[in-house]
């Protein structure tokens, strides 16, 4: 059988090679490729050397590109519409079996012309439509989010199969009736175990606070943590050390930081290497923090908690899955956050506690057991779309 998988991810050709800005590198395919002999990817091109970060194709050519360059911008979308359609009905119409990943506007399409014709199709759902484009702040992004919010909901209620990256939070906000599963697009495949928490790491006199994300995109929330540790008190402020972590252009959280007078609280900031450099440096951490403006099931908070981080986080995505509820925050509530940081600051016994609670809720993320999972769900519907095509 040959997968169709569509998204608005954009892709970066050059010759025969075809580059992903890193959300979706060569090894994610492996996962389709298990179950079906080909995966053909129907996405963006993009013309920008940003995306060329790291290979997507296969030597093997078990999975082919087809880039469009139709949909570049809002104003493209509307005057490529009619032959966008028609270009993803033709991929629809050859597929066996279509994969849509949403949030997205490609597979908005995709998912509409399979209910139209009454064709079976998965969804991968990774975020939350009306939170994603609601951080673009503009009163156009507001307006768009309530129609790509009901255009969501229409199409997972109506899928066939569905997974979610969260344990609960998605499936609250878009229910299905078809097969679904639980299966994260995180994969941890290193933890620590109890008698690794060495509780001095958070009774030392620094408090160090991480947060990994880039710096182009603000949704990461670290103005909301600048802003939620100049509320605390001076004499627990001077204890806290800020490490934010991440690619792009830093120099506006300098200047916050100049303002709320915390540039001598950050002890780094910049680029780490994924892997051992950045476990090494989680795990030195007394409380990493989360204050995104929209997420799926975010990565580096997973990678945190499973080297014994304690965490706080904000309310949308898959966060509300994994933190603990009285260490969240509504989204760019910096006074909640602020509170919650110096009460773990003045009761050190809280941090070691949620340590020792960040281990216990990684073990769903391992490896092993997410394989399990998709196993058991692309099982189920090759089993039954063997039924269907018989």
């Amino acid at each position: 059988m040959k997968l169709l998988f569509i998204h608005d991810h954009p892709f970066f050709q050059e010759l025969d090679k075809v580059y992903s800005g890193g959300g979706l590198p060569s090894k994610v395919w492996l996962n389709y490729l298990k179950y079906f002999r080909k995966v053909h990817v129907f996405a963006r091109r993009s013309g920008n050397k940003k995306d060329k970060k790291v290979i997507s194709n296969l030597d093997d050519n078990s999975v082919v590109f087809e880039l469009t360059e139709r949909y570049s911008s809002t104003l493209s979308l509307f005057i490529n519409f009619r032959r966008l359609y028609k270009q993803i009905n033709l991929q629809v119409q050859k597929a066996d079996v279509i994969l849509i990943r949403l949030p997205s506007v490609l597979s908005f399409i995709a998912g509409f012309i399979c209910i139209k014709i009454n064709k079976p199709f998965i969804v991968e759902q990774v975020g939350n439509a009306k939170e994603a484009m609601v951080t673009h702040g503009s009163l156009k992004g507001k307006i768009i989010s309530s129609i790509f919010e009901f255009i969501n909901r229409w199409i997972v209620s109506r899928a066939s199969y569905v997974s979610y990256v969260t344990q609960k939070k998605l499936q609250i906000d878009y229910p299905t009736n078809g097969v679904n599963a639980s299966i994260s697009d995180v994969v941890i495949t290193r933890t620590f175990e109890y008698n690794d928490i060495v509780k001095e790491r958070f009774l030392q006199q620094k408090v160090k606070i991480g947060l990994i994300g880039g710096f182009d995109a603000k949704y990461k929330g670290q103005d909301v943590l600048l802003k939620a540790i100049s509320l605390i008190d001076k004499s627990a402020r001077d204890q806290i050390e800020l490490y934010f972590v991440g690619k792009g252009d830093h120099a506006w959280i300098i200047d916050l930081a100049n303002k709320l007078k915390l540039s001598s609280n950050i002890k780094f900031i910049g680029p780490k290497e994924s892997g051992k450099e950045i476990f090494d440096f989680l795990s030195t951490l007394s409380l990493y923090v989360q204050p995104s403006l929209t997420e799926g099931m975010p990565r580096a908070l997973l990678e945190a908690m499973s080297v014994g981080c304690p965490v706080l986080g904000s309310k949308v995505g898959g966060i509300p899955d994994i933190v603990d509820d009285e260490f969240l925050h509504d989204a760019k509530d910096f006074r909640r956050l602020s509170e919650q940081i110096n009460r773990v600051i003045c009761d050190r016994e809280i941090l070691y506690r949620q340590s020792l609670r960040s281990i216990e809720l990684i073990r769903p993320f391992q490896k092993e057991k997410l394989d399990e999972k998709r196993d058991n769900f692309y099982q189920s519907i090759l089993k039954d779309l063997s039924l269907k095509l018989a």
